[in-house]
């Protein structure tokens, strides 16, 4: 388990407090620029990352972060508004498939679902 410092303290913290993913670069804002570095929290989060601590999601491009206090998830992102909504991971059946074709163990998967939700599409016809 990596030892919470407490830059790391505060990295967690935010993404504790945070309703979704957040980006190294909306960490660096959050904290404001004078607490610490662009680098280290790229360097805590892959940490977070590699423990388990995070998950990592990759939305336009850009990897986002949420931590893993409930079940795993991914998202569904409008390309319309661009609201992004959670949906339940349910990979493990897939994962057991997966080892016992090629013998290889899963330990990392990102998914996303891009499209045009709901609303967007009531509202454009």
């Amino acid at each position: 388990m990596t030892k919470l410092t407490s830059k790391r303290q505060l990295i967690y913290d935010l993404l504790k407090s945070n309703q979704g993913p957040l980006s190294a670069e909306s960490l660096y804002e959050l904290l404001g620029h004078e607490q610490m570095n662009l680098s280290t929290i790229y360097r805590t989060l892959e940490k977070f990352y590699m423990e388990g601590l995070v998950s990592r999601n990759y939305l336009d491009n850009k990897a986002y972060y949420y931590l893993n206090v409930e079940d795993h998830h991914h998202y569904m992102i409008c390309e319309s508004c661009k609201h992004k909504f959670e949906v339940d991971c349910h990979m493990d059946g897939m994962f057991a498939e997966i080892k016992e074709k090629y013998g290889f163990n899963v330990l990392h998967h990102d998914l996303n679902f891009y499209g045009i939700c709901k609303k967007c599409s009531q509202k454009h016809g």
